[in-house]
């Protein structure tokens, strides 16, 4: 039995002359891929039976992946490889708009850039249809309103199941790079779970690389985390951010394990956390690059408000941590396992415990502490 060649189609086939750019040819390529959908006899969700090449860079003014009735699976773009293959953003709308149709979706080997402020890469709306999207060897450049956004009405689920491998987020975001739960008030939003990024660079200006103001269970492993910049307006750009407290449990997870971090002003943060229960663990990790720096003394790099359980194992760490407890929290546990600090050795000057409920809260753990402190 012959395996048929994989088909290809590319935006250059879709150009007309006339075009100042190709945002045309894009809406032709993507109506084609529709066009060319064919019933999944496993299940009941249409797959796509063409994958989409980039072969140079492109400039586009608008959306080039449009909302469409229905759901679809199985769609694929690849390039020849970081900024061989680059789509330029000019506009002020999202580059991708996924409302509720598309799942199983891969980029593979292409960059995104943007050059207004304005833009965002991805705008995803689900009510159970948006899930299961990766990237692998992919890289965002630019300035950015965000890039991907996740959001959705009342009865929303899904928008779940993303990954990043080798991944390059470069450029920089008014609110962040991955802005999960964009509506916080649809307590449904919870049900956007299981984000996990694979041994990629983060290094970019400014923002947030990761708010979760609704869902959770992030996973972080390896790579490496820098914050260039400072936001124009002064306030703080986090790698963490999670500003929402009253979560289920189970969408409380954050788990970053062998991540060097760099926190080059002192307007930057590795983590600000309101959940208020589930775990954050932070294992092999250093964020000590700068800590040789005049403000890495008084910096507060770590910063929660009634925390659940909140881990350290093994780390380098830099400054400060704060624990603002301002409400009796069940179950909460804080433990320094075999760490380290480059600078404030003592407890007193390495915890900043208070609120009007700090003198109840359970007490801080340090276990084979590499500093001493008990």
């Amino acid at each position: 039995m012959t395996t048929p060649a994989l088909s290809f189609l590319r935006p250059d086939d879709f150009r007309s002359p006339t075009d100042r750019d190709d945002t045309n040819a894009f809406r032709g390529l993507f109506a084609e891929v529709d066009r060319r959908l064919r019933r999944d006899e496993g299940g009941g969700v249409p797959v796509a039976t063409v994958s989409v090449l980039l072969t140079r860079s492109y400039t586009v003014s608008g959306t080039i992946l449009q909302p469409a009735p229905g759901r679809a699976q199985g769609l694929t773009v690849r390039g020849l490889g970081k900024r061989a293959s680059e789509i330029v953003m000019t506009g002020a709308e999202p580059l991708l708009v996924n409302n509720d149709r598309w799942m199983g979706v891969r980029f593979r080997d292409c960059s995104f850039r943007s050059t207004n402020s304005q833009a965002s890469y991805l705008r995803s709306l689900s009510t159970g249809g948006a899930q299961d999207w990766g990237w692998d060897n992919v890289e965002w450049r630019g300035s950015w309103a965000y890039g991907v956004g996740l959001d959705g009405p009342e009865t929303s689920n899904c928008n779940s199941e993303m990954w990043w491998n080798n991944c390059h987020i470069n450029g920089s975001y008014g609110t962040a790079f991955l802005d999960i739960g964009q509506t916080p008030a649809t307590k449904s939003q919870d049900q956007f779970l299981n984000y996990s990024f694979r041994d990629c660079k983060v290094e970019y200006d400014h923002g947030d690389f990761v708010r979760a103001q609704r869902g959770g269970f992030i996973t972080v492993d390896g790579g490496s985390a820098i914050i260039k910049g400072q936001k124009p307006d002064g306030t703080t750009s986090r790698f963490f951010h999670m500003p929402t407290a009253g979560h289920a449990d189970a969408v409380q997870h954050l788990n970053v394990r062998g991540t060097r971090f760099e926190l080059r002003h002192p307007t930057s943060q590795v983590i600000k956390s309101a959940w208020n229960g589930g775990h954050i663990v932070f294992d092999g990790v250093s964020d000590t690059a700068n800590g040789f720096k005049a403000f890495s003394t008084l910096l507060v790099a770590h910063e929660y408000t009634n925390p659940g359980g909140v881990s350290y194992r093994s780390c380098d760490l830099v400054g400060r941590h704060a624990y603002r407890q301002t409400a009796p929290t069940p179950r909460q546990r804080v433990v320094y396992d075999g760490c380290t600090r480059e600078n404030n050795r003592t407890r007193e000057r390495f915890l900043v415990v208070d609120g009007a409920n700090a003198l109840g809260a359970p007490p801080i753990v340090h276990v084979n502490d590499g500093d001493g402190i008990k």
